[in-house]
């Protein structure tokens, strides 16, 4: 075990994993593995949106809206300087900075959102969810729909 994060290091691994795969299924537009990565009841929160999504049905219907958004521009996100500590309730709190960029496909794309990650990650059915995720961002061209 971590005394710095207070978590194993299967543990801190496999929370790692879950932020890798939030990303790789949001951008995607893969709407059952991004919300598979939230507990049933998960609550995500977008501050610069107004957005806040509780329950898998709303966080499907959330992705499949922001890929349908898209059209054929493509989506990446990058997040850093990942903070894990193991709380005394047993959850975990993460944090983190993200990029997000888009683009065209065949072309560099653009850098289009910063901010951070503070997130509540628990063990539901054996593996790690998270139960809130807060995004603040610093700048975006998110726009909340309409």
């Amino acid at each position: 075990m971590s005394s710095a994060s207070g978590l194993s290091a299967a543990d801190y691994a496999e929370i790692q994993n879950l932020y890798a795969y939030y990303n790789l299924c949001s951008d995607a537009g893969d709407p059952d593995g991004y919300a598979s990565c939230f507990t049933t009841d998960g609550l995500l929160r977008i501050d610069a949106a107004m957005i806040r999504l509780q329950g898998r049905a709303k966080l499907l219907e959330f992705k499949r809206a922001d890929a349908g958004r898209r059209g054929s521009r493509y989506r990446r996100h990058w997040n850093g300087s990942l903070h894990l500590q193991k709380q005394p309730d047993g959850s975990v709190r993460g944090r983190c900075y993200l990029h997000g960029y888009n683009g065209e496909p065949g072309k560099v794309p653009d850098l289009a959102d910063v901010g951070s990650y503070v997130d509540r990650i628990v063990k539901e059915a054996g593996e790690w969810k998270f139960a809130e995720r807060s995004i603040t961002m610093d700048a975006t061209s998110f726009k909340a729909p309409t």
